[in-house]
């Protein structure tokens, strides 16, 4: 496991260091928000915005998940957010419970979705009263180090039936050379040179903020956890190689997207890993 950090151009201040995200109000300023402004107009405009033309990271949940789900569990999602991918499973038919710190745009939700289940739960402090059949938790395992890690998966054994499943996706590709090539090496020359141009072409002064964006681990480093807390891997299904090259660095953004993807075999940015909970407690 390490620290990897998101380097950006910084007209505001002169902090060059910002720390990791440590309560709900800076993650929603990191993620810019979690504004019902827009895609709340109905089921339709939601999703459109939303699932449709938003990351193609939902998609690939979603085509996993109704495949790695039964409609007859009962679910809890962890970290759910704007419960994009949840509120689509309980449009088909699954009976899925949403969960996170905080729920920006409930009402709005409520208004187009109001058989939605969604409880206030911090996974980090201890497992939820009922138990579940099958629990998720997409893209926020990022925000957790080997400690905090481990309390998560022993709280989710908790929290699961024997023979339960825990689906994970980690957000962002494993700690290996390709990610400490794009973290270490092209993104922060990328944000120096632009910097420099922007500073040459009569821009007001601005400086390279280094952010500190979470964790990167790797497949066997979350097997190994998630085996002290009782869980076996069932398996590891890797997709999307365009994100950590095409989207985080300005000179691959630019390259055809087969080329992209080929440097990218390294760093599937997707990752869905399914365990199971061991059948004696």
């Amino acid at each position: 496991m390490r620290s990897w950090y998101k380097y950006f151009i910084n007209y505001n201040t002169e902090e060059k260091i910002v720390a990791k995200d440590a309560s709900f109000a800076d993650h929603k300023k990191s993620m810019e928000g979690y504004s019902s402004a827009k895609g709340y107009g109905s089921k339709e405009d939601f999703f459109r915005t939303h699932f449709l033309n938003a990351h193609p990271r939902h998609r690939y949940y979603h085509d996993y998940l109704r495949t790695h789900l039964n409609k007859a569990d009962n679910i809890l999602s962890i970290g759910s957010g704007r419960c994009v991918n949840e509120l689509l499973l309980a449009e088909e038919g699954f009976s899925i419970t949403c969960s996170d710190l905080e729920q920006p745009c409930m009402g709005e939700t409520a208004r187009l979705f109001p058989g939605m289940r969604f409880m206030k739960y911090d996974v980090t402090k201890g497992p939820v009263e009922d138990k579940f059949d099958s629990i998720i938790c997409l893209s926020i395992f990022y925000l957790f180090d080997k400690t905090m890690l481990a309390e998560v998966f022993r709280n989710v054994s908790d929290s699961l039936k024997p023979g339960g499943s825990f689906i994970v996706d980690p957000c962002g590709a494993e700690n290996n050379v390709w990610t400490r090539i794009i973290d270490d090496i092209i993104c922060p020359l990328e944000m120096v040179l632009i910097m420099f141009l922007k500073r040459l072409t009569g821009k007001r002064r601005c400086i390279v903020t280094k952010k500190h964006q979470g964790y990167r681990t790797t497949n066997a480093e979350l097997t190994a956890i998630a085996g002290k807390a009782g869980f076996r891997l069932r398996s590891i299904e890797k997709y999307d190689h365009f994100t950590e090259f095409g989207m985080r660095s300005n000179f691959f953004s630019r390259l055809p997207k087969g080329i992209v993807r080929l440097f990218g075999r390294g760093a599937p940015y997707v990752r869905m890993i399914s365990f199971e909970k061991n059948l004696t407690e």
